[in-house]
């Protein structure tokens, strides 16, 4: 066995296993003696054992030390940690210290890479607890050491030249590895919130992996068998006992640590290191990947916060000390950063050193943004900001080399596609904004826009501030210094010292970013004229450039706006360049044409030529976009105040650049949308066309028809240039130009799906602003523009004929009412041309199956649903009508289709519309709503029927099928909730009973249709249940009594099937809105009772309370558990145990049986306390004594404490890893 390396390894394992499972028998003493001597052994025979077995030798030490941890005496601990820290300082090669350190700190810390005991969780945690209060510094700081003289001899040495052989300083566990782990150890906490959370496994923060990933169910299959070894996925919920923010933050680290992690020296050790490996090119004095590690030290070291570490001293202010170390941490990154900028970017070996600078420098920024100063200056707390500009010297010349870095990034990005015209370096990637210097701009831009935001809202603040104060007072009290940084200076001398720095770099990453963006412009030109056709890509495939950009948009839009007045006059010479160069290639291609030379002046070059234009004028319109308007469809959107200054500082409108971007948008859509006929159409560009419409979607709706009472000062030029002609302005002229180039888009572009469906959103976004709509309703052009849609609309693509009428019919509700009538008219005459003619044709049974009168159908559907969908006050009445009118032909589509999936599900598509933007209460009779009711009704049966066969032969979980359930549940969800108004349930509505009790028995059998028509894996899918547990919750709060008298029983054990499924779901909605709805059921059979249900309903009530019990106790006594669903969770616990409390015992009893005699002796004592605790409890009094019909649940807060103290001990005991 000596000889045998795998022997031994199986061996060590097998001692470890034996260990684990046989501690009791073995006892402490012996425990202890064994790990000594395996240790011993270790390091006396370090140099003659393989690597992977002395790593397996060191992994058992640091088990069987964890195993004894919490029955071995402090001295005994202490002994062992001075041995490892003694180990470590003489640092042999290999070092058993630092290897067994390394694997003690991961089995402590918990995680993935923490060993199985079978031991309870409050095992983990007082080992944790108790390891990192003392031990875990001795071994960093024994880290330390070793790093020093590494470091020392390292410097040394860097003046010899070396020459000849020499030995690789390889080592398997470094000091850094050490370092490093206890960077990103995350410390347990005293407070009652992290320790819920710790013990239910995380906030929902930390479960929102869990929430989104369809694996969450094997995550849960290995927690309970206790399965860790698959990697990293158990981290977030549960044992690692986390933070949730951990992943892109630094940890918190207590007061003790302050000492250490804020002495200059050591701070500025890791950046040295680092350094220092970067010489040590021959890995004399550090091992390979040494780099690596120390640039992920630079980023934890760099992100240090928190009220413990910074906590004031006798001698130092917690700003002074935040002062000192950002002092620290600023000359630390700058060393890095001017070493950075001396690399070859187009080399992928700077890849890791770029983007980990990056990481750091965000890093550091973000965390000195949320740290709050406690220094107070004329009465208001002094800015983050103003503690660094205060404090260190070098914060603007640190934030001057971050610009300048960001600007080198830029520019880099620049010269590899200017020197890399074949792609040879980022043929991996497939674009230049994947390279890594694109990513290592994000990261930068990202902690840029932070710094930005932080100084916009403070000087809103510091605006608001000296409205309602008197400046003269503030002046006068700012003189009471009473502290050495408060004294240098203050918040609005700072503001005003970081907006002109801003200012002054924001031009120099504009222009670069512009360059770059060209230059990518005629790069991907190139590189789409370089393939042929089989290589092509369609462009329609591929995510808009204002959807994959955005973020950089953004900050583009965030730079400009700092200094408007030079940004957009650049932005807009840039288009006005490149648009004349665009003119100049057509006027030559015309003058060609004029002179017969036209086949040699339209080469390929010619077109490569324009190509390139369109390409950057695409993406010069999206920058004014994102510069002069912000996003969203509100009333509320307004023109930025940065924007409206510059434009009320420019002497006239003709050098009003704001108003001039604008008009040479709509000029350079004019020129792109020629005549059809024209030869050169075939040269214009559908995506410029698509761009220039969207800058018009973002860009109308907030300088058009400017409501001047909405700003303090508005600008006349704009006034002038779009505003309304009572105040003198020219909107109405410029909207009418556009309504003309939305039907010349139609012309031009008819097969451009694109375009045509950003024409119409662009339509139904001036609809949503009623100062624009109204004008739009009135013009001629608006009329003639309908008629146009409506005569031609078979010519247009059928995907857009439906949100078309939407825009059209959204607009005409803001007309007169006799012109809307008559416009609605004309809508519903086009719908009905190709729904009600196709159905009333006495040949429509035998050419029903052709596809011409399906698409027919599906096409008057399409239109059907959109004029649904613009239901609004005005034209609520009509579309009502218009959905009585059209009642028979939905019944008799249904029949006739009973096999067909499109046309039922199209029905079903507009029923949810229908019920989702009309208001019931808006009809006017009852008459009327219980109609609307039956005919819900009657289109729930004929769906029922002609899905029947389908569910049988088709169980399918397919997108399609999916889809089609998922809008069968939201449908009869908005029908519950619209109904339903304000009423808190059935019983307490305004409306006839007669009434609510058709729209009840509707509802309930739109439920008992959805379980009729899907199974249940169909409905468990995390799509389908997210919306299906909505609609059960809101049914049994508002329609319980209903669903008791009108559902049958099959069905209530398809629901029950479906809350069971809910307890615990990987979804956090889901689990929510199922304990919701468990708890007002529950309610009800308590207060209620099921007497008076029927024996097979009430045997399915009592099974079911049983099923919901076990699964819900085994729920929150093992499985990871979000902590904000406590709550809800164990008042349905409780509501349930009172209802079956002898099944409740049967659950304890069953837990106890599984345990040994000391763990069920502490969990009896557990569950006494808390039945004793729920026995005193007054909410739970005051609801047994409640009555009425439909009761309410237990109040959950007043619970909350008695069951976190229940839940918190009993998980300590019975949780087990």
């Amino acid at each position: 066995m000596r000889h045998v390396p795998t022997a031994k390894f199986f061996a060590l394992r097998g001692i470890k296993e034996s260990l684990v499972n046989g501690y009791a028998v073995l006892g402490l003493n012996e425990a202890i003696s064994l790990r000594d001597e395996l240790y011993q052994f270790a390091v006396a025979a370090s140099r003659q054992l393989e690597s992977f077995v002395l790593d397996s030798l060191c992994w058992v030490i640091a088990v069987i030390t964890k195993r004894a941890w919490i029955d071995s005496s402090e001295e005994q601990r202490m002994l062992f940690t001075r041995t490892l820290c003694e180990d470590i300082t003489v640092h042999n090669t290999p070092c058993i210290g630092l290897i067994t350190a390394t694997y003690l700190i991961d089995e402590i810390s918990g995680g993935s890479k923490c060993s199985e005991f079978n031991l309870p969780w409050e095992f983990h945690y007082m080992c944790k607890a108790s390891f990192e209060k003392v031990h875990l510094m001795y071994l960093f700081e024994a880290a330390l050491k070793v790093m020093h003289r590494q470091l020392q001899r390292s410097l040394a040495q860097q003046s010899i030249s070396s020459s000849g052989s020499h030995t690789i300083a390889y080592e398997r566990r470094s000091a850094l590895h050490v370092a490093e782990r206890v960077l990103n150890w995350a410390f347990t906490s005293l407070d009652a919130n992290k320790l819920a959370d710790s013990s239910f496994g995380g906030s929902i923060g930390a479960l929102s992996a869990k929430n989104s990933a369809s694996s969450g169910s094997d995550i849960q299959g290995r927690a309970r068998s206790g399965d860790l070894d698959g990697g990293d996925d158990y981290e977030a919920p549960g044992l690692a006992i986390l933070d949730s923010d951990l992943r892109s933050r630094t940890p918190l680290f207590p007061t003790e640590w302050q000492s250490l992690l804020l002495d200059s020296s050591v701070v500025g050790l890791f950046f040295s290191i680092y350094e220092a490996t970067v010489s040590d090119q021959m890995h004399m004095y550090f091992s390979p990947g040494s780099s690596h590690i120390a640039l992920q030290c630079m980023i934890q070291i760099s992100g240090l916060r928190g009220k413990g570490i910074f906590a004031e001293t006798a001698t130092k202010s917690t700003d002074s000390m935040r002062a000192d170390y950002a002092n620290t941490i600023m000359q630390s990154q700058l060393r890095v950063l001017h070493h950075v900028c001396t690399m070859d970017f187009t080399s992928e070996a700077s890849e890791d050193l770029v983007v980990t600078t990056t990481q750091m420098i965000r890093r550091f920024i973000e965390a000195q943004l949320d740290e709050q100063p406690v220094t107070m200056v004329a009465g208001e707390r002094l800015h983050p900001l103003a503690l660094l500009a205060a404090g260190v010297p070098e914060t603007f010349g640190y934030f001057g080399e971050v610009s300048k870095f960001i600007c080198l990034l830029l520019r880099a990005a620049s010269g590899i596609l200017k020197s890399d015209e074949h792609h040879d370096i980022d043929e991996e990637f497939g674009d230049m904004d994947n390279y890594f210097v694109m990513q290592a701009f994000d990261e930068l831009a990202s902690a840029w826009t932070s710094v930005i935001n932080e100084i916009r809202e403070w000087g809103y603040l510091v605006e608001a501030s000296l409205e309602s104060s008197d400046k003269a007072k503030i002046s006068a009290s700012s003189g009471g210094a009473t502290t050495d940084i408060e004294g240098r200076l203050d918040n609005q001398n700072v503001l005003k010292s970081f907006t002109q720095f801003l200012t002054s770099t924001a031009c120099m990453i504009r222009s670069e970013y512009i360059q770059l963006r060209m230059l990518v412009c005629e790069d991907s030109v190139k590189e789409s004229s370089s393939r042929n056709d089989a290589q092509s890509i369609d462009h329609s495939l591929l995510a808009k450039d204002y959807i994959v950009y955005e973020d950089q948009l953004q900050f583009f839009g965030l730079l400009a706006r700092l200094d408007i007045r030079t940004s957009i006059d650049r932005i807009y010479e840039s288009l006005c360049s490149r648009c004349s160069a665009l003119q100049s290639e057509f006027n030559r291609l015309e003058s060609a044409m004029s002179n017969g030379t036209y086949a040699s002046a339209s080469d390929e070059s010619t077109q490569r030529s324009i190509d390139i234009l369109h390409e950057q004028i695409h993406w010069i319109v999206l920058l004014i976009g994102y510069t002069l308007a912000d996003s969203g469809n509100s009333e509320r959107v307004l023109i930025p105040s940065s924007v409206s200054e510059s434009s009320l500082a420019s002497h006239d409108i003709e050098h009003d650049c704001v108003v001039q971007s604008v008009v040479s948008i709509l000029k350079t859509l004019q020129f792109e949308l020629m005549s059809p006929s024209s030869i050169l159409a075939a040269y214009g560009s559908p995506l410029l066309v698509e761009t220039l419409f969207w800058a018009l979607r973002r860009i109308v709706p907030v300088y058009f028809m400017v409501e001047m009472s909405d700003y303090r000062h508005m600008s006349p030029h704009i006034v002038s240039a779009f505003g309304r002609p009572a105040d003198g302005g020219n909107g109405i002229a410029l909207i009418e130009s556009i309504l003309e180039f939305v039907r010349r888009a139609f012309d031009l572009w008819t097969a451009e799906e694109d375009v045509l469906q950003m024409c119409v959103d662009m339509l139904l976004a001036f609809s949503q602003r009623s100062s624009i709509a109204r004008p739009i309703t009135q013009s001629i052009k608006f009329s003639s523009l309908m008629l146009y849609f409506t005569s031609n609309i078979s010519r247009f693509p059928v995907s857009i004929h439906g949100s078309m009428v939407e825009a059209l019919a959204s607009l005409c509700s803001h007309s007169s009412s006799e012109d809307h009538e008559r416009a609605f008219l004309e809508l519903k005459s086009l719908i009905l041309m190709n729904i009600a003619q196709v159905v009333q044709d006495p040949d429509f049974n035998q050419h029903r199956e052709e596809s011409q009168v399906i698409s027919r159908l599906l096409d008057g559907l399409d239109m059907l649903d959109g004029i649904v969908s613009s239901a609004n006050f005005t034209n609520m009445h009509m579309v009502f009508d218009l959905l009585f009118e059209v009642q028979p032909f939905f019944e008799q589509m249904l029949s006739i289709y009973p096999r067909g999936q499109e046309i039922p599900c199209k029905v079903i598509q507009i029923f949810e519309s229908a019920t989702r933007y009309c208001d019931i209460s808006s009809l006017p009779d009852n008459e009327q709503m219980t109609q609307f009711s039956l005919n819900v009704r009657a289109i729930l049966q004929k769906y029922q029927q002609s899905q029947d066969v389908i569910r049988t032969s088709h169980p399918d979980t397919d997108m399609d099928t999916l889809s089609r359930i998922t809008t069968l549940t939201l449908a009869i969800s908005h029908l519950v909730r619209n109904e339903m108004g304000f009423a808190p349930n059935e019983l307490e509505r305004s409306i006839s009973q007669e009434v609510s009790d058709s729209f009840g028995e509707t509802e309930i059998f739109g439920l008992y249709c959805l379980h009729t028509t899907a199974t249940d894996a169909q409905i468990t899918t995390p799509t389908v249940m997210r919306v299906y547990m909505q609609l059960l919750s809101e049914l049994v709060q508002f329609r319980l009594p209903s669903m008791i008298r009108w559902l049958p029983a099959a069905t209530w054990q398809a629901v029950m099937n479906m809350l069971l499924a809910g307890i615990d779901n990987n979804i956090y909605d889901v689990e929510q809105r199922t304990y919701e709805a468990i708890n007002k059921l529950g309610a009800y059979i308590k207060i209620v009772g099921i007497q008076g249900m029927s024996p097979e309903l009430q045997q399915i009530f009592q099974q079911s309370i049983q099923q919901f019990l076990s699964k819900l106790f085994s729920a929150l006594l093992f499985s990871p558990f979000d902590s904000q669903l406590v709550e809800p969770a164990g008042t349905a616990l409780v509501i349930l145990g009172l209802i079956d409390s002898e099944h409740m015992k049967n659950c304890f009893q069953n837990i106890l049986q599984d345990k040994s005699a000391m763990l069920a002796e502490r969990l009896t004592a557990v569950f006494a306390n808390f039945n004793r605790s729920m026995e005193s409890c007054e909410a739970i009094r005051l609801f047994l004594h409640s009555s009425g019909p439909i009761p309410e649940p237990i109040d959950s807060v007043s619970l909350r404490q008695p069951l976190f103290e229940f839940l918190v001990s009993a998980r300590a005991v019975v949780h087990v890893k």
